[in-house]
């Protein structure tokens, strides 16, 4: 796989050689300003759905669906990001010389946890989307680092809400995220607005529009070669299906007519590497009135959000309400309660926590199973002496002499060897 990387990135870098930034021509209408409202209506939208949630579920309430005692502190941690987006976007704006959209009036359906927990799932989902497929339109340098900086806590939020879903998604089922247009965008924001102030019913004031929807079943994880039943919400001419991926729209055939279609899911793989197939996760679908790829001039209804099976997809979970990926028999270590979320003094500047442990009325010490014993040194009553070398004796006797074989022969040498003699008194005793 990495040998198929380094050439697929070899063969962008030689079609398209690296050259000076330029934004992408925006749509009719659309600047940098027009840019962040409609970033700023995503995060609007986002800000509500959680401020709506904390208001109407209490931590218990997570607790009994089966979330770890941290998600609520974190669901916290979640809505001062958003508000704090709200903030900063509008402050942004402000500053430009632009006039921020306002807030609009929403119905989220929220009926319990679960559901909280897949509109959370596909909201965050849809906003990586957002800010990924409006970046390459940004012109100002300094806004396309402000709106990355603002995609990636995004795109942790979505890996978290992942990873407490039930049943369980991966937080991060693909190397590659998808992109998506801005009207694909709103046409999935709007299936949450109910009015908004000082706009055109069905807008955000922004020039956008809303394709109608369409109803996906069965609503359940889609695996490679299921089937998939597209109902829309109005009559419509479809004569084609894309599935949109992170390296652009794939074709699909589909067969029905009117409010009614079905199609056929591609391969789940990595778009990037192998063309023809889709990513894993979160995707989306669109019906277009040509086999022309999708645009604004096209799409007759969509897109659809639409889970495909990713490395998660069967598996249970090891942990009940700890997330995806914790191993069997997991759990944490005790600890003092959380400390109390951030209370910031104004809306951009979050103070530290306030938090003092209390030590434990009994801490526990570590006593082993099985205690060794200590071995105790006692010297000897009569210390032991040993006698030094020079003491030492011992017993000698002359050295062994051995018989000489007349017959050996004698070689005359120059060299002069002396003879040794034992000395009786250094020559150890050898028996024979």
């Amino acid at each position: 796989m990495h040998a198929t990387l380094i050439a697929s990135l070899a063969a962008m870098a030689a079609a398209a050689p690296l050259v000076e930034r330029q934004a992408a021509p925006p749509p009719s209408g659309v600047d940098d300003a027009t840019i962040l409202n409609y970033a700023l209506s995503l995060e609007h939208l986002e800000n509500v759905f959680y401020q709506e949630a904390l208001a109407k579920f209490s931590e218990e309430d997570f607790k009994k669906a089966g979330l770890g005692s941290s998600f609520y502190n974190n669901l916290q941690q979640i809505s001062f990001d958003e508000k704090t987006h709200v903030a900063f976007l509008e402050a942004g704006l402000t500053a430009a010389g632009a006039t921020p959209v306002k807030q609009c009036e929403y119905a989220f359906g929220v009926t319990d946890v679960q559901s909280f927990l897949a509109t959370a799932n596909i909201l965050e989902g849809v906003g990586v989307s957002a800010y990924l497929g409006a970046a390459k339109y940004v012109k100002s340098p300094d806004y396309l680092t402000a709106a990355g900086s603002i995609l990636t806590v995004e795109s942790r939020h979505s890996a978290y809400i992942r990873d407490n879903q039930n049943p369980q998604k991966s937080p991060f089922p693909s190397p590659f995220d998808t992109p998506l247009e801005f009207s694909e965008v709103f046409s999935l924001a709007a299936l949450f607005i109910k009015s908004c102030p000082d706009a055109p019913e069905g807008t955000l004031g922004l020039p956008f529009k809303a394709f109608p929807a369409i109803t996906v079943s069965p609503a359940s994880v889609a695996k490679s070669g299921d089937k998939l039943t597209l109902t829309c919400a109005k009559e419509v001419d479809a004569k084609s299906a894309y599935f949109i991926t992170s390296n652009g729209p794939v074709a699909a055939a589909i067969t029905g007519s009117g409010t009614t279609y079905e199609v056929v899911v591609p391969e789940i793989g990595v778009p990037n590497l192998k063309p023809g197939t889709i990513n894993a996760g979160q995707g989306y679908i669109v019906l277009t009135k040509s086999a022309d790829k999708p645009s604004d001039d096209n799409i007759v209804a969509g897109p659809a959000v639409v889970d495909f099976a990713d490395n998660a997809t069967g598996r249970a979970p090891d942990s009940k309400g700890e997330g995806y990926g914790k191993p069997s028999g997991y759990a944490p270590a005790p600890s003092h309660p959380a400390p109390a979320p951030y209370q910031p003094s104004h809306p951009t500047q979050p103070e530290a926590p306030k938090y003092s442990p209390k030590e434990p009325e009994h801490p526990k010490t570590y006593e082993p199973e099985h205690k060794p014993t200590a071995t105790t040194y006692k010297a000897p009553e009569h210390p032991t002496s040993y006698p030094t070398e020079h003491a030492t004796t011992y017993e000698t006797h002359p050295a062994p002499t051995y018989p000489v074989h007349h017959e050996t022969k004698t070689y005359e040498s120059h060299a002069e060897y002396p003879t040794t003699t034992p000395c009786p008194s250094e020559t150890p005793a050898y028996h024979y």
